[in-house]
């Protein structure tokens, strides 16, 4: 995706996803562990709600990751394991 591409929320919700599983949390844990409500967190990880700059910022922050992952999939500035597992999660699909 280049700079100009929209922001997608079911690739966000994807990359959300992707992280929280990686990190071994539910929804319920992931969404707490950032004080975002249950129900919100459920529609943002689903692309129906859009994720909302306060809240990517607190995400980035608690689990050391950039913005730029959670809006456009870019995987610099995160770890290398996340990244590792990202490139296996979607060369891996169902």
């Amino acid at each position: 995706m280049d700079e100009t591409s929209p922001i997608h929320p079911t690739s966000v919700g994807r990359r959300l996803e992707i992280l929280r599983e990686y990190r071994g949390k539910t929804k319920a844990e992931f969404a707490d562990s950032v004080q975002i409500d249950r129900t919100s967190y459920g529609k943002i990880e689903k692309g129906i709600k859009p994720l909302k700059a306060d809240m990517a910022y607190k995400i980035a922050e608690r689990w050391g990751v950039s913005m730029d992952y959670l809006y456009r999939g870019r995987l610099t500035e995160i770890p290398d394991s996340l990244a590792d597992n990202i490139i296996k999660n979607l060369t891996h699909k169902d």
